[in-house]
């Protein structure tokens, strides 16, 4: 077994956890869509839920990372700049006041966007108040959970494509992936008064994907999902994961 894991390699193994966070994430999403009818409600399916979310939210990176799978440069946790006097987890403090500063545009232009967009679904009769919105604690969570993940999986394309333009949106790509693969979130977007959610996160998706591609640090890319989830609170859908 062993032999065959170093027969793999780096690149091989994170492929496998890669995969097995995709199968979990989409086993989680066709179990909600099943269980959404409460004559198939379970007692314990709530706990199954949360342990698939956390399995595949932060158990497979946490286990890849304790492999030696991830890179934290490519996860973009540390900076390259360790010996500077003056940098903060590897990042210069130049660097963190220009990244805080692409930060702050980004929140303001997907903020906008998101304004826009609410605009709209109003003059469409969207009844927007009336979704269900969960409290800012869970939004706060969830925008950790979702970096961590976007950044696994962009952590994967990047190490085997060698290029961190193109892995980046590779990353992009599996996330996507996925989305694309709950039922939940198809059935949301058929009515502007529950298409919110999931374009809320395709939204936060790509802005966060390319604030990082210009800072390389996760650390502002979850702050700025966070302040964003915090001031607009996107509500939930059917099979919200």
């Amino acid at each position: 077994m062993s032999e065959w894991l170093v027969h793999l390699g780096v690149e091989g193994q994170l492929a496998i956890w890669v995969i097995a966070s995709l199968l979990l994430y989409v086993l989680s999403a066709q179990l909600t869509w099943y269980y959404r009818y409460p004559e198939r409600s379970s007692p314990f399916f709530p706990w199954l839920q949360e342990a698939l979310r956390l399995a595949y939210y932060l158990g497979i990176p946490l286990a890849a990372a304790v492999l030696g799978l991830l890179r934290a440069d490519l996860m973009g946790v540390q900076g390259d700049a360790w010996q500077a006097a003056s940098s903060i987890q590897g990042f210069r403090w130049t660097d963190w006041v220009h990244g805080a500063g692409l930060a702050t545009v980004t929140v303001l232009l997907t903020g906008g966007v998101w304004l826009l967009g609410q605009t709209s679904a109003r003059r469409l009769g969207a009844r927007i108040g009336q979704r269900t919105t969960p409290p800012l604690w869970q939004h706060l969570l969830h925008a950790c959970y979702d970096q961590v993940h976007w950044a696994f999986y962009r952590c994967g394309p990047i190490l085997w494509l060698g290029d961190l333009y193109w892995g980046t949106f590779a990353g992009l790509g599996l996330a996507l992936l996925e989305m694309a693969l709950d039922p939940g979130f198809w059935w949301a977007l058929k009515s502007p008064d529950t298409a919110e959610p999931p374009l809320a996160r395709l939204g936060l998706a790509w802005a966060t994907t390319i604030l990082f591609l210009a800072t390389h640090n996760l650390w502002l890319t979850t702050a700025a999902h966070m302040v964003l989830v915090a001031l607009w609170r996107p509500g939930q859908w059917a099979c919200d994961q």
